[in-house]
């Protein structure tokens, strides 16, 4: 892996040196005859480095955007994605009898599909004896004389057959079972074939998409937080609620979220949740953005009218919180891109051309200036 930075530090700095070259001599030329398009031109062509896409690739080289965040009132939730208590479906037979399982574990149901089937004698005898009235009270009808007893046998044994079924479908005496809801089979619970009693739990189907995030707070923490509050987690947005504390003195802190979160059951993640919506928000990046060039504080930029070079600019940090770090120094932007991966990378490589140029800055205007700001 060594040999691999190196190799494209080096690339990078022979091609850098190359076109820094040419692109001084172009500045100086243009400067000579366009002088009042010098800010234009500082702003396209400031200090930086260009880096071919391969090269980006090689160097895991990825951007985010500086957010708005309320550096002080955002508290960071650690935790974990787990099923919710209502993910889980299980599904029994209405009857007893022989079971045919339809379905097969971890495979994905639609809801209305047949999860398992169930051969039932007692219907099918049920089914007899009603068949068995009916024809009896046939006799009676067409003699006009139909005992009151009869009719309600009938409709005593008819309540008893629906009863058995509790709404499924039924064919000759074979119960179909299907899914109340989409979901996936998490395991079966009997074999195929088996014999099963009423109310036997045959598959068991849970919805991965019913989950929510769970931390666990010290009373202290905990205490900040109330019902309700928003919270956001890979920029998708949620709620907070809290749960109640145990005797180890620690609070269970729940978040869920109005769409599913791209991530993976059991993966540790962080939430964040804003104690007080009043706060100003201020200009923040990740930390992993900030690199030191000599003693200035460092993050690159893609160049706005190049998106093969990225320019270094010198920010005044400040507060920092739950990874991410107040910056001054940067222009307000919503298309503005900084580095996160591959910043370590990219100072390297600026470092290892030969005459590199300054880190810069931005004006007010937006406009990016090479060295320091003497103002």
């Amino acid at each position: 892996m060594k040999r691999l930075v190196a190799a494209v530090v080096l690339s990078l700095a022979v091609s850098v040196f190359a076109a820094e070259k040419s692109h001084k001599h172009a500045c100086e030329h243009e400067h000579e005859h366009e002088h009042k398009h010098e800010h234009q031109h500082e702003h396209a062509h400031g200090a930086g480095i260009e880096v071919a896409a391969s090269a980006a690739r090689a160097m895991g080289l990825q951007t985010v955007r500086p957010e708005k965040r309320r550096m002080r009132s955002t508290m960071t939730l650690l935790g974990r994605l787990e099923l919710a208590p209502d993910a889980r479906m299980s599904t029994a037979t209405p009857v007893g009898g022989r079971v045919s399982i339809k379905v097969r574990p971890l495979e994905n149901v639609a809801a209305g599909a047949v999860l398992f089937t169930v051969e039932a004698p007692e219907l099918r005898a049920k089914a007899k004896e009603v068949a068995l009235l009916e024809q009896r009270l046939k006799v009676y009808r067409d003699l006009n004389r139909v005992p009151a007893e009869r009719e309600s046998e009938l409709t005593l044994k008819r309540a008893e057959r629906e009863a058995l079924l509790a709404g499924s479908e039924e064919r000759d005496g074979v119960v179909s079972v299907r899914a109340k809801a989409s979901g996936r089979v998490e395991s079966l619970q009997v074999s195929d074939g088996a014999w099963v009693s009423p109310g036997t739990t045959v598959v068991d189907l849970l919805k991965p998409d019913r989950v929510r995030f769970v931390a666990s707070l010290v009373s202290s923490e905990a205490a900040r937080l109330k019902n309700g509050m928003k919270v956001t987690c890979g920029g998708q947005a949620g709620s907070l609620l809290l749960g109640f504390g145990g005797a180890d003195g620690l609070t269970p802190v729940y978040a869920v979220f109005d769409r599913k979160l791209p991530f993976r059951l059991g993966e540790r993640l962080q939430v964040d949740c804003v104690t007080d919506e009043s706060e100003t928000p201020v200009v923040a990046v990740p930390s992993a953005c900030i690199v030191r060039i000599g003693l200035d504080p460092t993050v690159f930029v893609r160049d706005a009218h190049d998106e093969d070079r990225f320019l270094a600019v010198k920010v005044e940090p400040g507060r920092a919180n739950g990874g991410w770090t107040e910056v001054k120094g940067l222009p307000d932007d919503d298309d503005l891109e900084v580095v996160k991966e591959g910043a370590y990378e990219l100072k390297i490589a600026l470092a290892a051309q030969s005459g590199s140029a300054p880190v810069g800055h931005f004006h007010a205007d937006g406009t990016f200036h090479e060295g320091k700001d003497e103002h």
